[in-house]
């Protein structure tokens, strides 16, 4: 029991100090935050587009590849 009741006023002593040293306050802090999402999300969207871009770059080369590839085959079997 006395570790529970110990546990406790550590954390409520611990969540004072912690408002008291925090270096911005609260709506500061989430502006900071939705800043950094933002940006974070501008990067993240931005990079898929990259790799979306090369996925039907390689997409299109494969395609075309087959395709090479059948028609000679067509190619061969006609004149074997």
């Amino acid at each position: 029991m006395k570790f529970i009741i110990g546990f406790i006023w550590g954390a409520f002593v611990g969540a004072a100090l912690a408002l008291l040293y925090a270096p911005s306050t609260g709506e500061e802090l989430r502006t900071n935050i939705k800043t950094q999402a933002d940006t974070q999300s501008a990067k993240l969207q931005v990079e898929w587009q990259k790799g979306m871009s090369e996925l039907h770059t390689r997409m299109d080369k494969m395609s075309s590849d087959l395709q090479a590839i059948s028609s000679k085959n067509k190619e061969t079997d006609t004149t074997a």
